[in-house]
């Protein structure tokens, strides 16, 4: 890994091209995938406070569908991720649907991974319904996944032998201990067929 000075703008530019999160931290000279991710968040908050109200208010980014205008300030969600590789390892994509108690749909979102396996897609959606769960303010969260794999590696039963998720799955850790309350289930795959299409989608747009 390099000591460089993190180059933030650099790893934008990778992840554009379709790189994944575990490769553009390390080419971009960051100390782990969290420390980029950290700076990635930091920025948006900028530029969305730059934007002002006639320009920033509102517009989300490119795959993010938010409906409802008051998912903003949830204080609980249910959070339903999936992810999706063709080849396992392949072109990858999570997608991410967040509801409130009551149901309705508060975010719609979708990612292009670049090539990455069916395990790691699946984390990185939790990791996407963590975050977005966070940015809408939510306090307590149920991720709602269809991996046995990732459910039970959550939950403690299954441990982490993978390198390539351990680091997943201590950023996942992490992320849900900034809630009050957070717990993971899993379902059967049609439950999560929502968050399944988005998955795919994200491959989709980004081959097309």
């Amino acid at each position: 890994m390099t000591s460089r000075r993190p180059d933030t703008a650099y790893a934008l530019r990778l992840l554009a091209s379709g790189q994944s999160m575990n490769d553009a931290w390390k080419e971009a000279g960051y100390a782990s995938r969290k420390a980029l991710a950290d700076d990635i968040y930091r920025l948006a908050e900028r530029m969305a406070g730059q934007a002002g109200p006639e320009r920033g208010e509102g517009r989300e980014p490119r795959g993010r569908r938010r409906k409802g205008a008051g998912g903003v300030g949830a204080v609980e969600v249910i959070a339903y991720s999936d992810g999706a590789s063709l080849g396992n390892p392949g072109p990858a994509g999570c997608g991410v649907v967040i509801l409130d108690r009551t149901g309705e749909v508060l975010l719609e979102d979708y990612r292009y991974l670049g090539e990455a396996t069916n395990n790691v897609a699946e984390y990185e959606g939790a990791l996407l319904a963590l975050t977005r769960a966070r940015e809408l303010g939510a306090r307590r969260v149920e991720l709602k996944v269809d991996s046995e794999l990732l459910a039970n590696q959550i939950k403690g039963e299954y441990r982490v032998k993978s390198p390539n998720l351990a680091e997943l799955f201590d950023d996942l850790k992490q992320l849900a201990g900034g809630f009050d309350d957070f717990e993971v289930t899993r379902v059967p795959r049609g439950e999560n067929s929502k968050a399944d299409k988005l998955a795919n989608l994200a491959i989709v747009s980004r081959r097309t």
